[in-house]
């Protein structure tokens, strides 16, 4: 009996081992599965065969010794236009030091603000079915090999122990879910508008919203979702809506916004915006919880939904890094060039005319 059974344990262990052994050897070899019948795009440099969708691996990488980005996209006038610049699929998704609090702090707010964090039309479900795949079986493991690797569990977060399935839940929102709260990352999907006329938002997980309730954004246009923001309808409508249709599987660009929060606040569904019309009220700033906030902002295709992903990660600075940077008369010039650039309007859309003056003075001091 006692052979029997070490015979059985021997033969389960064999299995396993297989399995741990090949399994992710036959995921490599069928690495560009999502990109069957897709004819790769000429590069910018007009060089034929350059793969647009390589990801270049970091071996090494080490997410508790990376500091964030440091992004610092004020300038000092404010013109409202696209800014984007060209990306490529190795920069979209960005690590560092904050992972671990990032993510945890992002499954409560899912769990605190499940309805506004995410949604899902059913139509979405093609797309990010997609786009999980393609992030859980390739980008992550690829590009992150420290942090993901593929065992017969699925794919093994190796900062929190658990195991990511490598196939897409039946329900959509459990799939955005699942991003969310592995991803320091928001993740928007937009679809051909049913009446063919621009781009519909019709899913996404935003657990750090700037400013807005994402959940009335759902099911809106791109050119209604920015109707509050002021000279978007005249400046930028119709080449984001051009641009925006004519975006090329293969294609990455990027691009970056600034802003300053008053509190050291990430989910802010509300409260960082004035709307024409609406009066200003005095507040109290303190400085010392004041941030200056920056999106680091990605649009890329799908190459068999052909569904657009905008992708965002947030960041905040506090605003004596920006000084000890020696940046603080260039902020202090931005923020009085929210007046003066194509939109006046801009400064108070972003609340100047509350933290503006003494934001300035302690830059400046």
């Amino acid at each position: 009996m006692y052979s029997s059974v070490l015979i059985i344990g021997a033969g389960v262990a064999l299995v396993m081992y297989v399995l741990g052994s090949l399994y992710p050897r036959i995921l490599g070899d069928k690495k560009n599965r999502h990109l069957q019948g897709v004819k790769s795009p000429i590069s910018d440099d007009n060089t034929v065969g350059t793969d647009p969708f390589k990801i270049d691996p970091l071996p090494s990488f080490d997410w508790r010794a990376t500091a964030p980005l440091k992004i610092r996209p004020f300038k000092p006038k404010y013109h409202l236009t696209m800014a984007v610049n060209t990306a490529n699929f190795s920069e979209l998704i960005e690590m560092d030091r904050n992972y671990l609090d990032r993510i945890t702090l992002r499954k409560q707010i899912m769990q605190e603000h499940n309805d506004i964090t995410i949604q899902a039309k059913p139509e979405v479900k093609p797309a990010i079915d997609e786009l999980y795949r393609w992030l859980v079986n390739e980008y992550l493991p690829i590009r992150y090999p420290t942090m993901f690797s593929i065992t017969p569990l699925g794919l093994l977060n190796h900062t929190t122990s658990a195991h990511l399935p490598l196939q897409p839940s039946p329900d959509p929102t459990k799939t955005f879910e699942i991003l969310g709260g592995n991803l320091d990352e928001e993740f928007l999907i937009l679809l051909p508008s049913d009446d063919g006329d621009g781009y519909t938002l019709k899913g996404y997980v935003t657990c750090f919203p700037a400013g807005f309730n994402t959940k009335e954004k759902l099911g809106m246009k791109l050119r209604d979702i920015h109707t509050p923001v002021p000279g978007y309808k005249q400046k930028l409508e119709l080449s984001m809506d051009r641009f925006f249709d004519r975006l090329e599987v293969g294609k990455v660009v990027k691009r970056a916004n600034w802003s300053i929060n008053t509190e050291e606040k990430l989910f802010a569904a509300s409260g960082l915006h004035f709307y024409e019309g609406q009066e200003a009220v005095d507040e109290e700033v303190d400085i010392n919880t004041t941030f200056l906030r920056c999106e680091r902002q990605l649009l890329h295709r799908l190459p068999n939904t052909r569904a657009l992903v905008f992708n965002f990660k947030t960041y905040l600075y506090p605003l004596s890094e920006i000084k000890e940077e020696g940046l603080g008369e260039d902020l202090a010039e931005a923020i009085d060039g929210l007046k003066e650039g194509n939109t006046p309007a801009m400064h108070f859309y972003k609340r100047g005319v509350v933290w503006g003056e003494a934001v300035k003075a302690y830059l400046r001091s």
